[in-house]
């Protein structure tokens, strides 16, 4: 995951003063990659790469806390300032003076910790310019300031949050109610982008008081709680859920977003309080709110610190040279865990925002790091490198390949996947196709079991730039198979449009059979083929075919030259191809040939 990074947001979390060079250079070496910097609007703007496994690292301050870490290992000062865990609030505490209820029910299975709390008197308007500029060069679009204050707490903590219209939710005996369930397959949800989701079943989803769905948990709000400019009480949501069931549910409807990709991640549960603390402050102070309520803090499963310990030896072994207590001890620290070190191990009380680490190479690989990759002396190995065997099939499609290019013919990569309408052009049955269960788009439903759509979809496409095209694709088809997975075919289809195509596809195969030593496959058998003239179509046996596609399928594609097609299958001429083949000298003496003619005389 990519995010952008504005210098001066980052400095608040940051007391240093490296230069934008020495940040970009010295992360890059030890932590998060710098990918490129960039200046927008006059500010410094990192893009910064973070691996999968470190959504801690997915926010201003999680980056700061890095950079916090390695830059004094390269002689420059550096201090985590601002951290969220010490933030302290007595917002928390206070007991409101008007007090809104909202009865809360949830599921620890799903909802691994809710907060929540009503915020009253709240004016929506247009955000301060600090925070629409903090905002959009972070790559987030200023929407309103109650909006703006959860996108806020994203970018600036890795902690998504959710603004629920108060008066919108609907209630139970005049108390509104939010009850957070496992959808039912077939419910609708619509979201705040407008889309219309039908739910696949056991998605994280909240029902208010009259069984309306009013939230995507994880993904998107609902369109029927969205703030407006009338939203005069708000319910400020934060909270930690299954990852699984967010990355399933994400998958499964193609709706990816920030809080989805963090969510799916796993997130620290320990920082929905602070975060929770930021969010009233803020809008205590962008929106005139007032806290209403008491503080939702649902958390029945506190998280509970634990050790990891790896050997001193291993540990040396794989830095490449004996570490001096203090240094691993220094490192550690710096990265927020409590450590132990002695002579013969070192073990590491893990904070709550590293649930990554969890055996002991982990705890190397963060030592090693910080100590620097680029400081591991290199060696060669004492044992013989590895052998590998390559797939023979590679080289024989690499061949195939190489010689059609040289005949002058264009390769194409086309998808396998086909759409609902090119299975009713092409006449698929659709119950003998295997289905994608995410589809990242309706043209992508089916596994291909030819490669007859794709290429003429290709000819179909660049047919208004030229009249005449020479294509091959060599790829997998898929073929059913009942109650198993499909089979995966090699094949080679060859396609010519215009005249004369069937005489020179004729003459590829027959070239291809001589190079691989097989002895030309013509025949007579008659052989059904789906999308050829029936009369114009030349049997090669088990290897294939070759015919000239039916004029109303090229019609329906809006075709209008002729186009005929030659289809091989690999598997089949790999089985046949002759690997040696006999050399015959040219004759010493050639045969001389001569007409005679006899008379014979009775």
């Amino acid at each position: 995951m990519n995010i952008l990074v504005p210098d001066s947001w980052l400095r608040e979390f940051l007391k240093t003063s490296a230069t934008t060079k020495q940040i970009r250079e010295y992360l890059s070496l030890c932590g998060p990659s710098i990918e490129r910097v960039s200046l927008v609007d006059g500010e410094t703007v990192y893009e910064v790469e973070i691996t999968t496994n470190r959504p801690d690292s997915m926010s201003i301050a999680g980056v700061a806390r890095e950079a916090a870490a390695i830059l004094p290992r390269f002689g420059v000062e550096a201090k985590f300032i601002n951290d969220p865990y010490e933030m302290k609030s007595p917002a928390v505490s206070s007991k409101p003076s008007v007090e809104k209820k909202l009865h809360v029910t949830t599921d620890p299975k799903l909802n691994l910790r809710w907060m929540s709390v009503v915020i009253s008197d709240v004016t929506v308007g247009p955000s301060p310019e600090w925070l629409t500029k903090k905002l959009e060069q972070s790559g987030i679009r200023a929407i309103n300031n109650v909006v703006d204050i959860t996108n806020y707490l994203m970018r600036a903590f890795g902690q998504p949050a959710h603004a629920f219209d108060y008066d919108k939710i609907g209630t139970i005996n005049g108390v509104p109610t939010m009850t957070l369930r496992a959808s039912k397959k077939g419910e609708k949800l619509t979201t705040l982008d407008g889309k219309t989701h039908t739910l696949p079943g056991d998605d994280i989803v909240i029902e208010d008081g009259s069984g309306t769905l009013i939230d995507l948990c994880g993904i998107m709000g609902g369109e029927n709680s969205s703030i407006q400019e009338d939203t005069k009480t708000v319910v400020l949501f934060l909270q930690t859920y299954d990852p699984i069931h967010i990355r399933r549910t994400s998958m499964a409807l193609a709706h990816r977003t920030d809080a989805a990709t963090l969510f799916e991640k796993g997130l620290d549960s320990e920082l929905v309080a602070p975060a929770l603390i930021k969010g009233i402050e803020l809008f205590k102070t962008l929106t005139s709110g007032v806290v209403a309520s008491e503080i939702h803090d649902i958390y029945p499963v506190p998280y509970k610190t634990y050790v990891v310990e790896t050997n001193r030896k291993k540990l040396d072994a794989y830095v490449g040279t004996v570490l001096p207590d203090e240094a691993i001890t220094n490192i550690l620290n710096s990265l927020g865990f409590k450590p132990e070190v002695t002579h013969d191990s070192v073990k590491v009380t893990v904070p709550s925002f590293r649930r990554d680490v969890t055996i002991d190479v982990d705890i190397i690989e963060e030592v090693a790091r910080l100590h620097g990759y680029h400081t591991i002396e290199t060696s060669l190995p004492d044992s013989e490198p590895p052998v590998t065997v390559r797939d023979p099939l590679f080289d024989f499609e690499e061949d195939i390949k190489i010689r059609l290019r040289d005949y002058g013919y264009t390769e194409i990569y086309g998808y396998s996947m086909l759409s609902d309408k090119e299975t009713q052009i092409f006449h698929l049955d659709a119950k003998k196709l295997y289905t994608i269960a995410n589809p990242l788009s309706q043209d992508m439903v089916y596994m291909r079991p030819t490669l007859v759509p794709s290429i003429l979809r290709a000819i179909s496409d660049n047919a208004s730039n030229t009249k005449s095209l020479a294509l091959f694709e060599l790829s997998l088809v898929y073929l059913w198979q009942e109650k198993d997975l499909p089979r995966e075919m090699p094949k080679l289809m060859i396609a010519l449009s215009g005249k004369n195509g069937f005489s020179r596809l004729k003459g590829i195969s027959e070239v291809l059979f001589d190079v691989y030593g097989i002895p030309d496959q013509a025949c007579d058998e008659e052989r059904s083929q789906m999308y050829v003239s029936a009369n114009k179509t030349l049997s090669l046996g088990s290897f294939g075919y070759i015919g000239e596609v039916k004029r109303e399928l090229l019609s329906s594609l809006g075709i209008e030259s002729p186009v005929t097609i030659l289809e091989l299958d690999i598997e089949t001429l790999i089985a046949h191809k002759h690997s040696f083949k006999r050399f015959v000298p040219i004759p010493k003496y050639p045969p001389s040939f001569e007409d005679m003619a006899f008379i014979i005389l009775p």
